[in-house]
């Protein structure tokens, strides 16, 4: 079964997100979380989100990406531009063929300069439980059309190897 990586700054918030919804969407399952920098642990948010789904992740603990964990990995999603280029500049350009944008790795970018691939971080918004879980409706959507995509013979996820001359904005 192909195991996806998912990648944002500090593994606090939407890389845990995405990797417990995979795993909980998709019984059997399996799949990655690591940030390009490292945080403490858990953004409140984020596990305040994962148990309004019926989810417990409180047992994990940020991980800092490596070439290593990259290797591991079938596919990297990535939550924004700026985690793809340092993905690429830090542990190796060879990465871009499984390399995607978790915003839309199912369509090529026209341009990656003013954040449209970015995936907001509820981790600093003071709103609701409620209220982000209503938000992220289509984060747990994209979770799901991922783990499609992968398990299928589809070409339907766009690597970056794609648009690599894009990320140069």
């Amino acid at each position: 079964m192909p195991v996806p990586l998912f990648v944002c700054h500090a593994n606090c918030c939407r890389s845990v997100l995405a990797k417990y919804l995979y795993e909980h969407l998709c019984p059997g399952a399996k799949a990655l979380s690591a940030g390009v920098e490292v945080g403490d642990e858990i953004n409140d948010r984020a596990a305040a989100m994962l148990r309004w789904w019926g989810i417990d992740a409180s047992s994990h603990r940020p991980q800092q990406i490596n070439r290593s964990f990259c290797d591991s990995a079938d596919a990297i999603f990535l939550m924004g531009p700026e985690y793809l280029r340092r993905l690429l500049s830090e542990h190796g350009p060879d990465l871009a063929a499984k390399a995607y944008l978790f915003a839309d790795p199912f369509t090529l970018p026209e341009s990656l300069a003013h954040d449209e691939y970015l995936v907001y971080d509820p981790s600093f918004d003071d709103l609701p439980v409620e209220t982000l879980v209503r938000e992220f409706n289509w984060f747990r959507e994209r979770v799901r059309q991922i783990h499609d995509a992968l398990h299928s013979n589809s070409t339907s996820l766009i690597p970056a190897v794609r648009y690599l001359e894009k990320l140069k904005d």
